[in-house]
């Protein structure tokens, strides 16, 4: 019985701990509730796209040794990564360098050691991206 409680108590803290949050959460993380209140419909569903689609992580090749990226808050401020925050990642909390046209490729390495690749899509990627999201929902409510 200890044990079946034990498994169960697991799984709870892994689901949890896996559970990644909604791009709507994201941007009320990032935000104050007066930013909130000030953003229109549009505004609102632009950040919660650039919270959903703006960067992702990927598994650093081994033999790649460029230098490491060093992540800062909105405030400027250097953040520690950690794993967690590799897994639940809110990209609205943080100053990333997004360019014109192509895209950035951040190393970046997590308070455990394990390196990653922070991938920062390009404002013409975004647009398009937007673009098409856009189109999609016009002709779902036709």
């Amino acid at each position: 019985m200890k044990m079946i409680l034990f498994l169960c108590g697991m799984f709870l803290l892994s689901a949890g701990a896996f559970a990644q949050s909604t791009p709507a959460a994201r941007v009320e993380q990032a935000r104050t509730s007066q930013e909130l209140l000030a953003l229109t419909t549009e505004e609102r569903a632009m950040l919660e796209f650039r919270a959903e689609k703006l960067c992702w992580f990927e598994q650093v090749k081994p033999g790649t040794n460029a230098p490491l990226y060093t992540l800062t808050d909105r405030n400027g401020n250097a953040v520690e990564l950690t794993d967690a925050l590799v897994a639940d990642f809110n990209p609205l909390l943080f100053n990333l360098p997004q360019q014109a046209i192509s895209c950035e490729n951040l190393p970046v390495q997590t308070t455990s050691g394990n390196q990653y690749l922070l991938i920062v899509r390009s404002e013409q990627m975004m647009s398009k991206e937007w673009q098409r999201k856009v189109q999609l929902s016009k002709n779902q409510s036709k």
